[in-house]
């Protein structure tokens, strides 16, 4: 689509494509024109925002899906809502019933209950003006945009402190 005010391209990256760290536009025209550049990551594994209202509650904005099934897990035993009797039903607290409007779960709901609060990652927005120049001279922006990799050392560390958390536990109790 192009013309005033309505410019728009949009290009989706195909498995083939090679990886890039950067793109062109190239327009014909002799006023400056404002555009929007959205970037939708392409995250491996997939990410997920969460609802805001579990988001808060786990203290996670963006994170796998293992990550938020993990956080949701520690968020029950760290608060002790499974029932000590029917083990595999959840008692949900406040904030718990105000998000999935129910006062019990069931341990086999949850993968029905969490991905409805699953929201696709923000985009990262760009507002940008393609200018003209006189004579020969072209101007060239860049943008550093920063992006979350992989850090085997953080997997290493959250790897010894859970191993920790267990075997100390047993420890403190004994002391208790």
């Amino acid at each position: 689509m192009y013309g005033p005010d309505s410019n728009f391209v949009e290009w989706h990256r195909k498995p083939q494509t090679q990886e890039t760290d950067g793109f062109q536009v190239k327009r014909p025209g002799d006023k400056p024109v404002k555009c929007t550049i959205n970037l939708q990551l392409d995250f491996q594994p997939q990410h997920f925002k969460l609802d805001s209202r579990l988001g808060r509650l786990l203290g996670i904005h963006t994170a796998t899906r293992p990550v938020i099934y993990s956080a949701f897990w520690q968020y029950i035993k760290k608060n002790k809502l499974q029932d000590p009797v029917q083990r595999d039903t959840i008692r949900c607290d406040e904030y718990l019933k105000s998000i999935f409007d129910c006062s019990t779960l069931k341990f086999g709901e949850i993968p029905f209950k969490l991905p409805p609060l699953f929201q696709s990652p923000d985009a990262i927005v760009i507002e940008h003006v393609v200018s003209v120049n006189s004579g020969e001279s072209k101007s060239v922006t860049h943008w550093d945009v920063m992006v979350e990799v992989d850090d085997t050392l953080k997997q290493q560390m959250n790897s010894f402190i859970i191993s920790t958390e267990s075997q100390g536990m047993g420890d403190i109790m004994v002391q208790d």
